[in-house]
């Protein structure tokens, strides 16, 4: 067993260095936890204006899409779990031109693991959501059929209003 011996003059240099050490890691934490993301528990659009985005379980998960106007079969979620890139490609650029069109941004979720819910919707397709720290941070819907483009959740409220069908 190692004794180690201090100086009573270097003692107050000792205990100001570890205070700064800890003052240190505190400051990195909190940055890097801001850096990571904090949910909100609303987000708004021009099309559906403002709208919850806390979920938990997956009837709040149906709760979240009925504000969209979007009809999810029961029983039919696939989870898994994802990681937003720390740099975004073109493609995830893209994608997230899409989520701000619905009231999301995925550029303070950079390098997050998130996870994912599929769901198939009543009138066919699916209906996609990424949720973070129980918030989601991003949502669309897909035909399914692979290469096929991804809309906005607010373009199919758009679509059911246009139709007359809400």
């Amino acid at each position: 067993m190692a004794i180690i011996y201090f100086n009573k003059k270097h003692t107050g240099k000792i205990a100001l260095f570890l205070l700064c050490a800890l003052l240190l890691t505190g400051v990195c934490f909190l940055i890097s936890s801001e850096r990571k993301g904090s949910v909100a528990e609303y987000a708004t659009n021009d099309e559906t204006g403002r709208f919850f985005t806390e979920v938990s379980d997956t009837p709040s998960k149906i709760k979240f899409f009925q504000q969209f106007d979007i009809e999810i079969k029961p029983g039919s979620e696939l989870l898994d779990e994802i990681k937003i890139p720390e740099k975004f490609n073109v493609t995830y650029k893209d994608y997230n031109a899409l989520q701000k069109r619905t009231g999301f941004d995925l550029e303070k979720y950079k390098g997050v693991k998130a996870r994912r819910s599929v769901y198939t919707m009543k009138s066919g397709g699916k209906a996609v959501i990424i949720v973070y720290k129980g918030s989601v941070i991003a949502g669309h819907i897909e035909s399914g059929i692979y290469g096929e483009s991804y809309r906005a959740l607010t373009d199919y409220t758009q679509k059911r209003k246009n139709n007359g069908t809400t």
